[in-house]
């Protein structure tokens, strides 16, 4: 039980502050440069770094630092979504570690993202949920296969 609330509090805490400190407003940017042709400097950031078609890839920078950590936080496609944000962070962490800035920060995304891909999603999850019915539905299969005549063991 102790193991699901701390997995619990894991995945919202990161999440909270990727949305809140980076997530929503590096969206907001990338709608606006999208959108509305704003001007956006992660832009130049992304092409520094020798990624092709960098207005993309900084879009879907933006995506993982918002969306992905959405679904981290709800727990839906949980793993998947946390190695697509440690992937992002790899690359953030290189970014600084080659400009010379702090690196404490993108290094503490990265091992929260490492650190839920392995545990997963928990219990208490949108994936947690849908394993439970899963299970459930899987058992109901295998008695129907058992006990096919038996209609009160469905």
């Amino acid at each position: 039980m102790n193991t699901e609330i701390g997995i619990l509090v894991l995945r919202l805490g990161f999440a909270s502050l990727l949305i809140g400190f980076h997530g929503w407003a590096r969206l907001g940017r990338a709608i606006g440069y999208v959108a509305y042709g704003q001007p956006w400097t992660f832009v130049n950031v992304v092409e520094r770094l020798g990624f092709p078609i960098p207005s993309v890839f900084a879009v879907l920078s933006a995506s993982t630092e918002s969306i992905g950590a959405l679904l981290v936080a709800a727990g839906l496609f949980t793993r998947w979504a946390s190695v697509i944000i440690a992937i992002n962070m790899a690359v953030a962490l290189f970014n600084e570690a080659s400009r010379g800035d702090p690196l404490e920060l993108p290094a503490l995304y990265l091992v929260g993202a490492l650190a839920i891909t392995l545990l997963g999603p928990g219990r208490w999850s949108l994936d947690g949920l849908r394993a439970r019915r899963d299970r459930r539905r899987s058992v109901s299969d295998d008695r129907q296969r058992r006990h096919p005549t038996d209609s009160r063991r469905s």
